[in-house]
């Protein structure tokens, strides 16, 4: 994966455009299918056990996408490494909107997870590319996006439907994910046409210095830096606290909490409402602060507050648990700055990224099913809010080891090898 400069006519411009377009397509696939879940079951039978799996996708899609994206990336550049992701998320768009199975709807989804995972991995990395001097507000406005993007299918998917039908709701965001093809279609030109460049000044013996690096890497290389695992620890309690709280959330509120399914559904939209502000925040505090340390002491006591408040007085103020919890987010966005801060290079931003997402997203997947699982056993929604507080205390050894202000490559004496 290049690390070549990008040219001020034009390319920076560019560069951001892709950014802030990709990252307004990689939410749309989690809220996309759930709320028609009603009308596709009148053409494919769906259930509880089906609505399951489809919940569990996104961090195994996300997951995988971790493990891959890097790679794919040092292979084929980041440029093509994006715009593959576009092509694969339009692809699943559509796969899920002629589905005639639930199989095929399963196929569908991965791909599109697929596809905004890769995204997810490799936008760091494009943020370190094109703005290396902006970080902090960069991640902050994709970020933001992000969060903004994402309320916008549970919005409107049932209208579209209502109108048109499930299978054109679900194909109306192939056409939404389609406006981001352009700019990484002018920026995949402009790569190619770059390396012809070097490789011609290669060819007649020139310096050649700031082409693609020997990133290429084993992920036991990455588990042995601190900082690594200083960005992981929060960012998978965070993960982990997002999908339980979609996951179970709603239903611990009514057995709990004596709120109605209406009532619970506006506290879960207040959770997801929170992390705009958090987005346009939290990586900009990060890239100002020395050491995130207040970020993550924050998120503690937020967390704390938000779960101890449902475990001993759940019905006393239910909408400021929620909100405590949905405040403790706080991290997410941190994480993403930290992959781009904390690394020498787009390339390694990219590895980390990588890393942590795999780690993060595949805990993520399996804990709202074991803590649904804790609560069939038990009869009571106790021992799985003392689990999540467990979880949330987790985040104490990633203090120490982001205290220091390090960059993975300090951990592993300068460079990650192949």
């Amino acid at each position: 994966m290049t690390d070549a400069p990008i040219s001020r006519r034009g390319g920076v411009a560019l560069g951001i455009a892709g950014i802030v377009l990709i990252a307004a397509t990689l939410r749309l696939p989690v809220g996309a299918l759930s709320p028609l879940a009603p009308l596709i079951d009148a053409d494919i039978a769906l259930s509880a056990t089906a609505l399951g799996v489809l919940g569990m996708l996104p961090p195994i899609g996300f997951a995988i996408a971790g493990l891959t994206a890097p790679a794919v990336g040092h292979r084929i550049g980041l440029e093509r490494a994006l715009l593959l992701a576009i092509g694969v998320m339009i692809a699943g768009h559509l796969v899920r909107a002629v589905a005639p199975d639930f199989m095929v709807l399963v196929l569908g989804s991965l791909l599109v997870l697929l596809g905004a995972g890769f995204g997810n991995v490799l936008l760091p990395s494009a943020v370190k590319r094109f703005t290396p001097g902006a970080i902090g507000p960069m991640t902050a406005a994709y970020a933001t996006i992000m969060a903004t993007m994402s309320a916008l299918p549970p919005l409107l998917a049932v209208p579209i439907a209502d109108a048109s039908g499930w299978r054109v709701s679900l194909a109306t965001w192939a056409f939404v994910v389609l406006v981001a093809v352009v700019p990484w279609v002018l920026l995949v030109v402009r790569a190619a046409r770059s390396a012809a460049a070097v490789k011609a000044a290669t060819a007649r013996g020139e310096a050649a210095n700031d082409i693609t690096e020997p990133d290429t890497h084993h992920f036991a290389q990455l588990a042995r830096s601190r900082t690594v695992w200083g960005i992981t620890i929060p960012f998978t309690v965070s993960s982990i606290s997002a999908y339980v709280t979609f996951g179970l959330l709603p239903v611990i509120l009514q057995d709990i909490a004596g709120v109605t399914a209406a009532e619970a559904g506006s506290l879960l939209a207040l959770f997801a409402i929170l992390g705009m502000p958090l987005a346009l925040v939290a990586p900009v505090l990060t890239a100002r602060l020395r050491t995130p340390t207040p970020l993550l002491l924050t998120s503690m006591l937020l967390f704390g507050l938000g779960y101890g408040g449902l475990l001993l007085a759940p019905a006393l103020a239910p909408v400021v648990w929620v909100a405590a919890i949905g405040l403790g987010q706080i991290t997410f966005p941190m994480c993403l700055a930290l992959f781009s801060l904390r690394t020498a290079s787009a390339s390694n931003a990219a590895n980390v990224s990588g890393f942590v997402q795999t780690v993060g997203y595949a805990i993520a997947a399996i804990s709202p099913l074991a803590l649904g699982a804790l609560h069939e056993l038990t009869g009571s929604w106790v021992p799985s809010l003392v689990v999540l507080l467990v979880i949330v205390a987790l985040t104490v050894p990633a203090i120490p080891l982001l205290a220091r202000g390090d960059r993975v490559e300090d951990d592993l004496g300068g460079s990650l090898q192949p």
